[in-house]
């Protein structure tokens, strides 16, 4: 799904288009009330919700929304981790899916917004400009249960995951471990940048016995990272105490303690022969791959840039197909691309579409959007 246009912004079409714009938060202070359409079981489908309030840049915040009811849901982040009865989470321009087990929550992008895109799915700027809530309503509501795909493989959902899982493979049939020496994986650690990769891997049991990490860095007034040096890490002693984790520093390339300024961790062996398939880094620390061995230094004033992700991280579902298209005019706004997603919940599927990122007053961070059970027959606007 592709959708870009170009915008003339006045106050009329800031209240009425349907985009979706990381737009200037001069007016941040202004509280707008959610409007939350009630539950209905009549026909009438495409009422707008919203705006419901994400904050601001600097102090950003989740609104959850659960779409059986059609109601917001008040809930802390640590909450929401294991509430069930939400389904959907705005956060600003993103947008998050329950991965609760026992409400696991995927979606799809049904693409019927194409015409918004050319041949080579580049965005078409007047189509984004002449977009509103309105003109794209007839789309929305044309979508139903024959739409729905019979592959539910092609629903996903949001993927929680650990930035340095990748630094080996495993066959399902073989049951052999190879390293994967060729993911590299750059990490951000005390303004100095280290790019390593696992060289060897010896098992013991079903664990890892010692393990071979490559190491190049890049110190605060180097310029580009050095050459590699080899560090080989014995897992195979059993940990005591409070003592859970074989530590590394990369400043000085050896194993150290926990008080030490670590860098990376590997479980220890436990009561198992070997160690976990696991390599963590620290939490002040972040990291990126780059398995195509792009990089031979990090320009540390454009580190912002880069995508360095925390240890564990979550990759959305709406990442892959994106609900917006930036700068469609050459200016800073998020447009809507108007595309309507199925969101497959255990027991239902819904439509939805985001038909704004502002209130009436242009803030940013004020999502409105459409969400309906999707039916048998075309919906009836209201």
């Amino acid at each position: 799904m592709n959708i870009n246009q170009p915008l003339t912004l006045t106050a009329l079409t800031l209240s009425t288009l349907l985009m979706a714009c990381g737009g200037s938060d001069s007016n941040s202070d202004v509280t707008v009330d959610p409007v939350v359409t009630p539950a209905t079981t009549d026909p009438i489908q495409g009422n707008i919700i919203g705006p419901l309030s994400t904050g601001t840049i600097s102090e950003s915040m989740f609104a959850y929304y659960d779409l059986d009811t059609k109601t917001t849901i008040e809930l802390t982040s640590e909450e929401a981790l294991t509430n069930t009865e939400w389904d959907v989470a705005f956060k600003r321009s993103g947008i998050y899916l329950n991965q609760n087990t026992d409400n696991a929550v995927t979606a799809l992008s049904t693409g019927n917004n194409s015409d918004f895109f050319d041949a080579d799915g580049k965005a078409i700027q007047d189509s984004f400009v002449n977009a509103t809530a309105e003109t794209e309503l007839e789309n929305y509501l044309a979508i139903t249960t024959n739409d729905i795909p019979t592959d539910e493989t092609l629903f996903i959902g949001d993927v929680t995951s650990n930035i340095i899982d990748a630094f080996y493979t495993y066959d399902s049939t073989t049951h052999v471990i190879s390293v994967a020496d060729t993911n590299y994986f750059i990490l951000n650690s005390d303004e100095a940048f280290t790019k390593f990769r696992v060289t060897e891997i010896v098992t013991a049991g079903r664990g890892i016995g010692k393990i071979t990490i490559n190491t190049a860095y890049q110190g605060i007034s180097d310029v580009e990272f050095s050459a590699e040096q080899s560090l080989i890490i014995d897992a195979t002693f059993t940990c005591s105490g409070d003592v859970t984790d074989v530590y590394i520093d990369f400043d000085t390339n050896q194993e150290v303690t926990i008080d030490d300024a670590w860098d990376i961790s590997l479980p220890c062996a436990a009561d198992k022969t070997g160690a976990n398939f696991a390599i963590n880094i620290a939490d002040d620390a972040q990291a990126l791959h780059d398995f195509e061995d792009y990089y031979s230094a990090v320009d540390s004033t454009a580190v912002a840039y880069y995508g360095f992700k925390d240890n564990v991280y979550s990759v959305k579902a709406f990442d892959s197909t994106p609900w917006y298209q930036y700068g469609i005019n050459g200016g800073h706004l998020l447009w809507s691309q108007f595309d309507v997603y199925l969101v497959k919940t255990p027991t239902t599927i819904h439509k939805l579409q985001i038909t704004s990122y502002y209130d009436e007053l242009g803030t940013s961070g004020n999502i409105s959007f459409r969400a309906d059970e999707v039916n048998e027959l075309a919906g009836v606007a209201n």
